[in-house]
């Protein structure tokens, strides 16, 4: 499941100061200035933004898999040195561009980023921010972007599920598949079969409303599933996990959305 780091709570041993103080608008950001190398706080330079551009007080940063392989230069994207990780935050809006219509100064939000989230501030397009309803926290909100967006793409745009038909989602119980469960049963109200690698997993995806469960560490997942939905297999199969895992949940589905 995702981390959270509060980019309040930088810390301030670390602190370089990139800049000397007086010389315009700075902030502290986590910096891969190495890769493959812990993270240094650095003081940078603010920039203005731009006219469909908002700048954010980053409150929270979620932390995802693939802030760790951009940090060790194994993601599909490769950021010149040094970068700023992070690419999920929540936070309040500190100043927008002179064509942005979505959100005003000081209101909640949450958003994407292009790995530069893990800081004091950031700016990022109006298009990649929505609000926060009142009733949920910065710090709740601060993992939705990633999880809750990958689960859409998979589900609705990728698979196209359909009411009643069975979805099998391996790593269940971590920020994505969790995710994947809430969208499946109570948007599209699709079954779930939830797979991962203990009981206490099991137990928590089924809590949140999986219908079935497999824990794959003590049993054959392909073998699991079949005793659940006969050979016909399930109609969607979203994985995390990769290898024979992937492998099987391949081999049990009827048409796959693989991950």
């Amino acid at each position: 499941m995702a981390a959270r780091l509060c980019a309040r709570h930088l810390p301030p041993v670390w602190l370089c100061r990139r800049a000397a103080q007086g010389q315009g608008r700075h902030y502290r950001a986590a910096l891969c200035a190495e890769l493959k190398h812990p993270l240094i706080t650095e003081e940078v330079a603010s920039r203005p933004v731009g006219p469909q551009e908002v700048r954010v007080d980053v409150h929270f940063c979620g932390i995802n898999f693939a802030d760790i392989l951009v940090c060790r230069g194994q993601y599909q994207e490769k950021p010149p040195l040094p970068f700023i990780p992070g690419i999920e935050f929540s936070g309040a809006v500190l100043e927008t561009g002179t064509d942005v219509t979505t959100v005003k100064k000081g209101d909640r939000v949450i958003g994407v980023s292009n790995f530069n989230a893990m800081a004091e501030e950031c700016i990022t397009d109006q298009k990649t921010l929505w609000r926060i309803p009142e009733n949920v926290s910065l710090q709740d909100a601060a993992v939705l972007p990633v999880s809750y967006g990958t689960a859409i793409l998979a589900l609705e745009h990728r698979a196209r599920t359909q009411p009643g038909e069975t979805v099998l989602v391996t790593a269940a119980a971590g920020a994505t598949g969790l995710a994947v469960i809430d969208v499946a049963t109570n948007v599209l109200r699709a079954k779930v079969i939830a797979a991962a690698g203990s009981d206490e997993k099991c137990k928590l995806a089924m809590q949140r409303g999986a219908q079935s469960s497999v824990n794959y560490s003590q049993d054959s997942l392909k073998e699991a599933v079949k005793r659940l939905v006969g050979s016909g297999g399930v109609n969607v199969a979203i994985d995390m996990v990769g290898g024979d895992v992937f492998l099987q949940s391949l081999r049990r589905s009827t048409m796959p959305s693989i991950m």
